[in-house]
Parts: structure tokens; C-alpha cells; sequence
């Protein structure tokens, strides 16, 4: 066996980020940009209004101006303002040809076309021409990860299909001759399969795509049909099941008879031991242990580390520190040991509360896990009260 460590090394030394591909903008939510991204114009492109008001010359020291005229956005008005006139002018609006600053509506008083300003104010109340960038300069970095704000800033300089790093296409293959659908009430010594919609929501999550899906019984044949025979192309392959070394644990058998180079087949991690990594060219593969506590935690450690790299996103290893508010059951282990928990904020303090997790196959043990808590090999758990480590999967 292999330290988790060592596990992660090799993922990261075997696993290739995927060619970059232009995408609508719709699309590339949560992508990382491969080119730069430049304004096109100034931002903004021309001096506008930043208030509902009235536009006056900027050195005219008067308090009572003519109304010239009127000025809405996305028109172009041909007013020149001069000593002693105003033009009415909307949030958004071109400044016009004599003109320094706004005064807002709620400043002045009316008198048919004239206008008197009530409360004077130093304030120009104008977003001017380049204040936020100028022509040609870099608003996003070769790397940036597009979130709604990044989104919206491609849209603003035109960029409506930026070159991305895609999604990797994910072929999720489920493995036992004990599962039957959700939606079917099991026989005796039949299960429901939940580690499909689990691994579907895990994907989903974090930026994958699931492209395929099947279920295949314990046989070696039909593992290797079913995975041949997908339409779709796919560069992640996950097999749930068929992880362990009994004889009908056909993952590795499969992966080797696929052409993938093994690059390990246990690490010293619990839950999830019996876990598979592999890769033939660009495409990676993982054979995960059946039981669905397993699944979780080696998505986190391990799977969600392979599918960042595919998409180049920076690995990150998000390890805070919570005091904890209750005992961990377990008695040293020769393990590395990943103990799921909640977080809630008391008092500005981060608190851990470990979960009920009595077995892999225990999903209870998994509602509201917002973290794993990590416990040494061969060490006791950390007491209550005290501040421990724990690894942040999502905040609560």
C-alpha cells in the first residue's frame, strides 16, 4: 500500500489537462480561461451619467440653469451646454459637450424650464471615459477561473466564446450482481444502486460531465463489452466496484485488458483502500471500492484531483482548522483515517461535529458532511475541545 500522498503524486504526475476548446459563454461557467482576455474599447467607452439628474457645466458656479433638453441612454445628443443651462440626464447616459458633472434629481427643485439646485454637492456623479480600464489592457489572465463576474466581464469586452480548458467527459460504469435500480424494490440479497446517483451528483458538483453510464454485472466479458461498446467519447473512466482482490473483483483485469497502465491499486487510506488508478494516454481511469462511504471520500481525496487536472484547475488541498465539539469513535488505526463532519460558525469559531458513521456502507454517516476530519496512521482521534484540522468539502 501507498500513502495518500504518494497517491495524489502520482495523479498528479499522470494526468494531462485537456486541449483547450472555444465554448459559448453560457457555457464556460466554472471553466478556466486558456486565453487572455482584453478590452476591446475604454470601460467605460464614453463619460456617462451616474445618476438620474441634470447635466451642468463643470465650472459654472450658478444655481439656477435653463432645461435645454433631455438626454437617455443609448442615444447620442447633439446638446453643448454654456454658462446657465442644464439638460435632464438618465443613470447611464452620454455626458454631453459642455459638461463636468451631474447634479441628482433629488438635489433640485423644478420651475417649468428652469431648474434651481436646493443642495449643493462637490460630487461629479460621472463615470468617466477609461476610469475602469483603457483600450487594449489585460482584465483576465490565461488561468482565470470564470465565475458570474468573470462571465459577465467576457460578455462586456465581446469576448462571447473564450478559449476554455472543457469539462472532462465522464463514463461511469457500476459493477455488482446484487444492484437493481432505485426505482425497483429489491429481491432477497439484491440492493438498490445508490452509488450511480452518487457519483452523478459528485460529478456534477465539480464540473464534470457525465457522458455514459451502465450497470454490468460481476463478469469480465461483459465489463469489457459494455465499456468498449459506449458511443461516447469519454476521457475519465470510473468503474464503481471491482476495486478489491476477490474473485469476482474484475477492475484491474479489466483496465489491463483495456491497454491502461496500473499506476497503484491500494492506498493505506480508510475508507477506500482498495482504490485503482490508472491511465492510457490521455485518458485516466479509477476502479473505486463499492460501498458508498468509500466513494465519497476517495472523490474527494483522489478523483476530484484527477478531474481539476484534466481541466487545469489548480489543485487545492483546502485544510482549515475547527474546534471540535464532540469524541470521534474509533480507536487508533494503521490507516490513514478521513472522518466525516459537519461545520457550523459559533461565536466567529469554526466547530466540528463528527458524524454517525458506523460502516462504509453507512450513508447516514455522510448527511451533512461538510468535512473530513484527518486522524494520523496509528493515532489516537483528537479530544473534543481541542482545534483540529479538518479538510472543508463545502461550506455549510
Amino acid at each position: 500500500m501507498i500513502s495518500l500522498s504518494t497517491a495524489r503524486q502520482l495523479i498528479l504526475e499522470n494526468t494531462p489537462p485537456l486541449p483547450p476548446t472555444t465554448l459559448p459563454l453560457h457555457h464556460a461557467l466554472g471553466l478556466i480561461l486558456h486565453s487572455p482576455a482584453t478590452a476591446d474599447s475604454d470601460l467605460p467607452a464614453h463619460s456617462r451619467s451616474a445618476m438620474d439628474g441634470y447635466a451642468l457645466p463643470l465650472n459654472d458656479p450658478s444655481t439656477h440653469f435653463t432645461v435645454i433638453g433631455e438626454i437617455q441612454p443609448g442615444e447620442k445628443s447633439s446638446l453643448n451646454l454654456h454658462h446657465g443651462e442644464t439638460a435632464r440626464i438618465f443613470t447611464g447616459a452620454l455626458i454631453p459637450h459642455g459638461a463636468g458633472r451631474v447634479i441628482p434629481q433629488e438635489n433640485v427643485q423644478l420651475h417649468d424650464s428652469s431648474m434651481t439646485i436646493l443642495t449643493p454637492t462637490s460630487q461629479t456623479f460621472i463615470r468617466h471615459q477609461g476610469e475602469e480600464a483603457r483600450q487594449g489592457d489585460l482584465l483576465l489572465h490565461p488561468g482565470s477561473l470564470l465565475g458570474p463576474a468573470e462571465i459577465s466581464l467576457l460578455a462586456q469586452i465581446g469576448i462571447t466564446h473564450p478559449s476554455v480548458f472543457p469539462r472532462p467527459r465522464v463514463f461511469h460504469c457500476v459493477t455488482g450482481n446484487e444492484l437493481v435500480d432505485p426505482s425497483t424494490t429489491p429481491a432477497p440479497g439484491q440492493i438498490r444502486d445508490s452509488n450511480s446517483p452518487l457519483i452523478a451528483a459528485l460529478l456534477h458538483s465539480h464540473g464534470a460531465q457525465l457522458v455514459a453510464h451502465s450497470r454490468s454485472p460481476d463478469d469480465l466479458n461483459t465489463l469489457l463489452s459494455t465499456i468498449k461498446n459506449t458511443p461516447e467519447d469519454w476521457d475519465a473512466l470510473l468503474i464503481s466496484g471491482g476495486a478489491s482482490v476477490g474473485d469476482y473483483d474484475f477492475g484491474a483485469k479489466a483496465l489491463l485488458a483495456l491497454g491502461f497502465t496500473i499506476h497503484f491499486r491500494q492506498i493505506s487510506l480508510r475508507p477506500g483502500k482498495p482504490l485503482i488508478f490508472a491511465t492510457r494516454g490521455s485518458q485516466i481511469a479509477f476502479v473505486i471500492p463499492g460501498n458508498p462511504v468509500s466513494h465519497f471520500v476517495t472523490f474527494h481525496l483522489a478523483i476530484r484531483l484527477a478531474l481539476d487536472l484534466l481541466k487545469s484547475t489548480p489543485p487545492s488541498w483546502p485544510l482549515l482548522h475547527a474546534q471540535l465539539l464532540a469524541p470521534i469513535p474509533t480507536p487508533p488505526n494503521p490507516r490513514e483515517t478521513f472522518w466525516p463532519a459537519s461545520l457550523q460558525i459559533i461565536n466567529h469559531q469554526l466547530h466540528a461535529t463528527p458524524l454517525h458513521w458506523q460502516s462504509s456502507g453507512d450513508l447516514l454517516g455522510l448527511l451533512n458532511a461538510h468535512a473530513l476530519i484527518p486522524i494520523p496512521p496509528n493515532s489516537p482521534p483528537p479530544p473534543p475541545s481541542t482545534l483540529t484540522p479538518v479538510l472543508l468539502l463545502a461550506f455549510p
